[in-house]
């Protein structure tokens, strides 16, 4: 399955997921469409599985809900798309992200993800 052949979009009370390019959605507020962030998608690792390599929600926009909704956005869209699971990447510069993909119900996997960071996955098909 290709990222590319799936637009991942969707909306949420809070936020919308907006396609921006191939593989890239914009994080945008609900009603007013302001931009709050990205997700940057990729093929994942295994067969059936899309990686999110990349949700970043703005400064200013944190802790509003905003990532949390735009994850499990994204997340419904992948298992509607039929994607089997996701994998996600916690950048070691940004240890926010671990425990927000732990919240997320991702789980961490052994050993050393890119960069030095840690690969986070979720069943979809469960």
């Amino acid at each position: 399955m290709s990222v590319l052949a799936e637009p991942l979009q969707a909306r949420g009370d809070r936020v919308h997921l907006v396609l921006a390019g191939p593989a890239r959605l914009t994080v945008t507020r609900a009603g007013s469409e302001e931009a709050l962030g990205r997700i940057e998608l990729r093929e994942g690792l295994t067969p059936g599985e899309l990686l999110v390599w990349e949700l970043c929600i703005e400064p200013a926009a944190r802790g509003y809900g905003a990532g949390s909704q735009a994850a499990l956005l994204l997340e419904h869209a992948a298992r509607a798309a039929g994607w089997s699971g996701m994998r996600a990447r916690a950048h070691p510069s940004f240890g926010l992200s671990v425990y927000f993909w732990m919240r997320m119900g991702f789980r961490p996997l052994h050993g050393e993800g890119p960069d030095g960071g840690i690969w986070f996955v979720r069943d979809l098909a469960a």
